[in-house]
């Protein structure tokens, strides 16, 4: 008897003590995964990883070794918004060591919410060292945004040519420019119009200027303000329409660009349900601002923005977008009569190259460099003036300049068509010198429209009114038929 309950202890003392050691390994293992977080993403859209973007911005903070800290202020009642704001931190935090978060009831935590003026909730507080960004609209957008300007040390100005017939800044209509315009501010530039036929030249403070779609030419003290904010380092976006402007494309081969009066046809929008005179642009040279781009992009009625071979001294000028191989140019002539068909004698076949850059050297002569006369003599002598207190600042920096052979690419009806809006924001993002901001960018949470192809509205229609009810209908006459067949003997 004794043996028997002694055996019976030592079961039950192995089964505790194997319970106790497998316990102890999922502790363990829990520890494990806390201390060294691992997610994955099944979903087709990856909603919840991080987009390249918000990545690049919080590891650069890893790299300057610059802590970040962000403050949630939620009521409690408010469980679902803060589980999902926590889920977005969360994916911050697993990308950076340097990022930490804390959630705060403002009602309970009154000290700390006065402290930072807290009148409404949600809000997230985000600090980098002395500066702080203030967010109630929380989404990855937001917080990836947020960073990049806890980021910057200065406050960089693009300034909108206007005079021209541009595309308008302050118009939120279909042919505006107000999209494009909210989000160069939304990474943290200041934006301003310029008229520069009431100003003596491009302002100091201006980091970049923008032609967007311009239908005259600049009068040519414009384009010698413009050739001036180049040669001291300055940054040009022009965005040509076809077959205007071409006071402007001239100007333009100075930095190693070559336009020709042609707009492009391609084969291939059509193939994707749409039109002819909207290129898809798939290929894109190795250069900052598409490296890793794999994002279609589309440039309606646009022209060919080629570069001039050899480049002009002291300029480096490459083709960054080309269509596909199943383009073509035209035109006007073509264009007007309808005639759309590839014509060796005027036209070039694909790809052809839509979207070029180039960087300028500055040299002795590009400085000092004075191609458009002034209007009067008291404008040479403003120049020259202005000239020989250039000559004595520091040392140039590189002008940009970055030109496309199509405006609407970026106009609000086409701005979030695709990858236009990543490829407009990275060229702005390279002209001001800010590498650190380009990427792929967080897209909103909003809901976004699914766009169908000809053949799929067809299908989606055909589908659930036609084939469907034909499938019942044709089900119930066989079995009706089967059951009214007599019956075998």
């Amino acid at each position: 008897m004794s043996d028997f309950l002694r055996s019976r202890a030592m079961k039950g003392g192995g089964l505790a003590l194997g319970t106790l050691i497998f316990f102890a390994i999922i502790i363990a293992l829990q520890y494990i995964a806390i201390q060294n977080p691992l997610r994955w993403d099944v979903t087709k859209t990856g909603k919840h990883t991080l987009a390249p973007q918000s990545k690049q911005v919080i590891e650069t903070f890893s790299g300057k070794h610059i802590p970040v800290s962000a403050l949630a202020f939620y009521e409690s009642k408010d469980q679902r918004g803060r589980e999902e704001t926590k889920d977005l931190l969360d994916r911050y935090r697993d990308a950076s060591k340097n990022f930490t978060y804390t959630f705060y009831d403002p009602d309970r935590d009154r000290a700390i919410a006065l402290q930072y003026k807290i009148d409404s909730y949600p809000t997230l507080i985000l600090k980098a060292g002395d500066k702080v960004e203030t967010l109630n609209s929380i989404d990855e957008e937001s917080v990836t945004n947020a960073l990049a300007r806890l980021l910057r040390s200065d406050i960089k100005k693009v300034y909108f040519l206007k005079g021209h017939g541009e595309l308008d800044p302050a118009d939120t209509g279909v042919q505006g420019f107000s999209v494009a315009k909210d989000h160069i501010e939304k990474q943290n530039y200041k934006t301003a119009d310029l008229v520069l036929l009431e100003t003596p030249g491009v302002p100091k403070d201006a980091t970049m200027l923008i032609i967007a779609g311009p239908k005259a030419d600049p009068m040519e003290n414009e384009l010698k303000a413009i050739q001036d904010f180049i040669n001291r380092g300055g940054s040009l976006l022009v965005m040509l329409n076809p077959f205007q402007t071409p006071k402007l494309s001239a100007f333009l081969k100075n930095y190693g660009f070559e336009m020709t009066d042609d707009i492009v046809v391609d084969r291939m929008s059509q193939a994707l349900g749409g039109d002819y005179l909207m290129p898809v642009i798939t290929t894109y040279a190795q250069f900052p601002i598409t490296r890793n781009f794999t994002v279609a992009s589309f440039f309606p009625q646009t022209r060919s923005v080629k570069t001039i071979s050899p480049n002009p001294p002291g300029i480096q000028a490459i083709e960054l977008a080309k269509t596909s191989p199943v383009s073509w140019t035209i035109n006007e002539q073509q264009l007007k009569s309808g005639v759309a068909d590839f014509d060796e004698k005027t036209g070039q076949k694909g790809p052809i190259p839509v979207m070029s850059v180039s960087t300028m050297t500055p040299t002795e002569k590009q400085e000092h460099a004075t191609p458009a006369k002034s209007d009067t003599a008291k404008d040479d002598k403003l120049n020259k003036k202005e000239h020989d207190s250039n000559s004595n600042d520091k040392p140039l920096r590189k002008g940009r300049v970055v030109v496309t052979g199509s405006s609407l690419f970026a106009a609000n009806r086409f701005f979030k068509l695709q990858g236009n809006a990543d490829l407009f924001l990275n060229t702005v993002s390279w002209l001001a010198e800010d590498e650190n901001l380009i990427a792929i960018r967080p897209k909103s949470e909003k809901s976004q429209p699914i766009v169908l192809t000809a053949n799929q509205s067809l299908l989606s229609f055909l589908v659930p009114v036609v084939v469907v009810p034909l499938i019942w209908i044709v089900a119930g006459i066989a079995v009706f038929v089967f059951r009214k067949r007599p019956a075998r003997a």
